[in-house]
């Protein structure tokens, strides 16, 4: 791949570290087939599990509640049980769970729900690099396999270190969207569309400048028409309608101007957690109350990154970042936690007075239940937390696999082995 910033040099950041994309994957059309056709896996839509219940003890999962819109309910007993419904809802499902265990199950050490963590992200500054229009790669290039990777300035361990700070990474992004004077017709489009943009990308699309800013982005808009035509024939021909999707919005600037997109990692801060709320859904479940909590070192880490990014850039000579330090706070916690990374609320510990789940992901004291899913990470770092959940997964299946196989009758038995 092409060098990120040619002939820039660093020793606070790796410069030739990737972020990778896989090809958006519609698991119901990709699998269903071989669902179908296996003799071992039924698959129930339209069924939502209630309750865990458990055996007079406590200590094993004896069958769960699950019940459908249409009024209909069930049991499902199984041998094993594994919850993958991500890190919001398995604390949910295991604090409402509470036939044996009355702060809920697998919640001895008051564990279940807390550590929530996403990612702390945010874009900030001008960055101006006075370098060629070939010497800078911030958009996508694509591998043999027809994949999307792209280069990232990532903080090293030993960068880290020295400064008391967490792991984070930085882009370069195009100029903030909302301040229509980057005069650019594209980015002006995409203010514009912001009725039509879902809310985890519209909020980032608020406007910031007073009233009748609308105005000035049509203005854009109408003085740079051929690039704007190219920009949405691009999103119509590589994003809506390709397979492989292009994964994000890239925006080539053309003058070296960027922004820069910060994402970090969010330490572990026992405050920050999930409880039940006092209203319920349909099914008389309690709704969820979030209470998204970060720390000091959270933000400094951003700081930080930024400070010797800019402190980097001056000893090279060819490039400044400018930006207001008093408002980095502002800049990464404006648009609150990073959306769809739910993560620590059910954490992987040795023991129980420290975690939810053993290093099997098996929950502590319940011999039958596991947990898959980011949920059971003791930290977030600062990489998309999916590949990881799908390693673990794997892991997990391998575990049962070979518990199953140690008791003969169960292994060998007509009755479903999970579920």
């Amino acid at each position: 791949m092409r060098p990120l910033i040619r002939g820039f040099t660093t020793e606070n950041f790796d410069t030739d570290r990737i972020e990778r994309f896989s090809c958006p994957t519609n698991f119901g059309a990709r699998y269903s087939h071989k669902l179908h056709a296996s003799r071992n896996i039924e698959v129930i839509l339209g069924a939502n599990v209630t309750e865990l219940l458990t055996e007079a003890d406590g200590g094993r999962v004896r069958g769960l509640s699950v019940r459908a819109l249409g009024g209909k309910q069930f049991w499902v007993e199984a041998q094993q049980v594994v919850l993958a419904t991500g890190g919001l809802e398995i604390p949910r499902l295991l604090l409402a769970s509470r036939d044996r265990h009355a702060d809920g199950l697998g919640n001895a050490s008051g564990l279940v729900g807390r550590f929530y963590m996403c990612h702390i992200a945010g874009t900030i500054g001008d960055l101006r690099l006075d370098v060629g229009p070939g010497d800078v790669q911030a958009g996508y290039e694509q591998a043999d396999d027809g994949s999307y990777c792209r280069r990232r300035l990532a903080l090293t361990p030993a960068a880290q270190e020295a400064n008391g700070i967490a792991n984070g990474l930085m882009r370069l992004h195009f100029p903030a969207i909302p301040d229509p004077s980057h005069g650019s017709g594209p980015l002006s489009v995409l203010y514009l569309a912001k009725p039509f943009v879902g809310h985890e990308h519209g909020k980032r699309l608020k406007n910031r400048g007073g009233e009748g800013m609308w105005l000035r982005h049509a203005l854009n808009v109408a003085r740079d028409p051929l690039a704007t035509s190219a920009f949405m024939w691009r999103w119509l021909r590589y994003r809506t309608l390709a397979a492989r999707k292009f994964p994000s919005v890239i925006v080539p600037t053309r003058d070296n101007r960027f922004s820069i997109d910060f994402h970090g990692e969010q330490v572990p801060n026992r405050e920050s957690r999930i409880t039940l709320g006092s209203e319920t859904d349909a099914f008389g479940m309690p709704r969820l109350a979030i209470a998204w909590r970060h720390s000091p070192t959270d933000i400094r880490t951003a700081e930080v990154a930024l400070n010797l990014f800019a402190a980097d850039l001056a000893r090279w000579g060819r490039g400044r970042l400018t930006y207001d330090r008093a408002s980095v706070g502002h800049h990464m916690l404006r648009d609150g936690a990073y959306g769809g990374h739910h993560i620590g609320t059910t954490r992987m510990s040795a023991t129980p007075a420290s975690g939810v789940v053993d290093t099997t992901c098996r929950v502590h004291g319940v011999s039958n239940l596991y947990i898959a899913g980011a949920s059971t990470f003791p930290t977030s770092s600062q990489a998309n937390p999916t590949l990881t959940v799908v390693a673990m997964a794997l892991r997990l299946a391998e575990t049962l696999k070979k518990r199953l196989a140690a008791t003969p009758h169960l292994a060998g038995s007509d009755q479903r082995d999970a579920a």
